[in-house]
């Protein structure tokens, strides 16, 4: 695919994500610090995986490692920050606009992440071996971080760029991305891409494109399917966006994939009896199709060749599992499309008459917390009552909707057949969930919403749950709001509340620092945010969870 000149993917990978309970505990400053009261993940609406898992996956390897394409530093990689991949696609400017680029940290950053290395591994050391409650306890009473070691850490993976209107009457999208780690390295993925343009001599003819992909893919149990997604996801949904247009114009695809996206289409239609818009179809088939190929296709690629040099490549992707969500913005028609499986988050920022700003759900949270979802389950699965037991999927699984994750989707006589090779492996979750009768218990079919974008409209949040653990709807929509106005120096009567200054241009570094700073009772202050990024991995899963935010601000300038 001919995209423009870059399109971006992180690429760190990390232990499983989780969210904790808060406790009542308070920081020697008078800030309440999130923490898990019995070093245990929620039983609802929480971590992805069971405290067993959980505990599992920190003892282990994980499975294959993945090598590093692009990184600023050594240091950067132990702290979990990184930097970006960019993922060229042949050289063609799409954009009058810049798109985002990388840079060499400056020495003042470099020598405070080097200072949080330090920090951070003597903590550890003094963490490492203690008892549970006891390691919760002197993780509180750790030093905190100075100003300039938060901000290094803050604006190390930020990145800024400008899409420029495909037409007059067309929106200009600004994005803003930032991630920053919990585990060590981070699992979540960030990709966007241009849609509609499949060659660079297309991409000649057209100095911009109307629709844009933004998504977030969260990994768990490992990094391989949350890395495919973000690798395979955009080009398929290109195809399958030119496969529906066909269809409606009685056209044929040629190509392979085009052929079994027809018939996914097809299928689709079929089942639902439904007239589908194009958009929404498109995604659809896209998520379901995406997921076969990396669970069903993925092993009869395996069993075909029957090389074990290639079970890792093949099957590490359908062991391990992400959620994914994806918004469609079609700046020509202004509308928004989202589909969500799992439990990552978009939300709608949008500002009232009054000048207030009001948060609107693009997306549904699929976890067994869910009422929609648990009905669902219990209606594919009559007559086990375990099948959501402790708010997840057998007790294990948090969200109810997933790619990969091959331990509830693929049959048991598979399952019995590849998991002691896998597990010999490294691939610590090729394990059978018990009470597995009639699988598969997760799907990858996404939930969608579409919006029409109407003037009040002015961005777009999409994240990674951890931003969630630490801010409500409100709470999120209210602090991209203040960098909009202040950003669109837009007046405003200065009662909120709030005690954060507008300091980051970064939308995303400014939003992730409004979480990190906040604690459990909702107040703002630095030693929040100075106290919990001291605490050094993996230890730190206990306290706050990764958080991975893309903002898209709607222009109509």
């Amino acid at each position: 695919m001919a995209a423009n000149s870059i399109r971006k993917r992180q690429t760190l990978r990390g232990g499983e994500q989780r969210r904790y309970q808060s406790s009542d505990s308070k920081s020697s400053s008078g800030s309440e610090i999130k923490a898990s009261s019995d070093g245990s993940n929620k039983s609802s609406g929480s971590g992805k995986l069971s405290t067993k898992e959980a505990n599992t996956e920190a003892s282990s390897a994980g499975g294959t490692r993945r090598s590093l394409t692009f990184a600023i530093g050594g240091v950067l990689t132990l702290l979990g920050v990184a930097g970006y991949t960019f993922f060229r696609q042949p050289t063609v400017d799409i954009h009058s606009a810049a798109t985002p680029s990388t840079s060499i940290l400056s020495s003042p950053t470099q020598t405070a992440l080097e200072s949080v290395s330090t920090k951070r591994i003597e903590a550890k050391k003094k963490l490492d071996g203690l008892p549970s409650k006891e390691r919760r306890e002197e993780a509180k009473k750790l030093g905190m971080l100075t100003e300039e070691e938060v901000d290094a850490i803050l604006h190390a993976k930020e990145n800024s760029w400008h899409l420029a209107p495909s037409s007059s009457n067309a929106l200009g999208l600004r994005v803003d991305t930032n991630q920053v780690s919990s585990n060590d390295p981070i699992e979540d993925y960030l990709a966007w891409s241009p849609l509609g343009i499949f060659s660079e001599a297309e991409a000649d003819k057209s100095p911009s494109v109307p629709r844009y992909m933004f998504s977030v893919f969260d990994g768990h149990a490992g990094y391989m399917c949350a890395e495919q997604l973000s690798l395979r996801l955009a080009p398929m949904l290109n195809e399958s966006l030119d496969v529906v247009s066909k269809l409606v114009n009685q056209e044929s695809s040629t190509s392979e994939i085009g052929k079994e996206l027809v018939s996914t289409v097809k299928q689709l239609k079929r089942d639902s009896g439904i007239e589908w818009d194009q958009i929404p179809l498109a995604l659809t088939a896209t998520f379901i199709r995406m997921d076969y190929e990396l669970v069903h296709g993925a092993l009869a690629e395996f069993r075909k060749l029957q090389k074990m040099s290639t079970i890792d490549k093949l099957l590490g992707p359908a062991v391990s599992g992400s959620c994914g969500i994806v918004a469609v913005v079609d700046t020509e028609a202004k509308e928004v499309v989202v589909g969500n499986t799992g439990d990552s988050r978009a939300l709608l920022g949008v500002r009232l008459k009054d000048g207030r700003w009001k948060a609107v759900r693009l997306s549904e949270d699929q976890t067994g917390s869910n009422q929609k979802e648990l009905e669902r389950m219990m209606r594919e699965h009559p007559g086990e009552p375990s099948v959501i037991s402790r708010g997840r999927v057998l007790g294990a699984l948090m969200p109810t909707r997933a790619f990969g994750d091959c331990r509830y989707k693929w049959p048991l006589e598979a399952q019995q057949d590849l998991f002691p090779v896998l597990y010999s492996r490294g691939h610590r979750y090729a394990t059978t969930p018990s009470n597995y009768n009639t699988p598969p218990y997760v799907t990858a079919k996404p939930v969608i919403v579409k919006h029409q974008l109407s003037e009040n409209d002015k961005f777009i949040v999409i994240a990674s749950d951890g931003l969630y653990d630490q801010l409500s709807d409100e709470e999120v929509i209210d602090s991209v709001a203040q960098w909009y106005e202040a950003r669109n120096n837009v007046n405003k009567d200065a009662g909120s509340g709030s005690t954060l200054t507008t300091q980051d241009s970064n939308g995303a570094t400014h939003l992730i620092r409004a979480a990190l700073s906040t604690d459990r009772l909702g107040r703002r202050s630095d030693s929040v945010i100075r106290r919990l990024l001291a605490i050094p991995p993996p230890h730190s899963r206990r306290f706050r969870d990764d958080i991975s935010v893309t903002i898209v601000t709607l222009n109509r300038d």
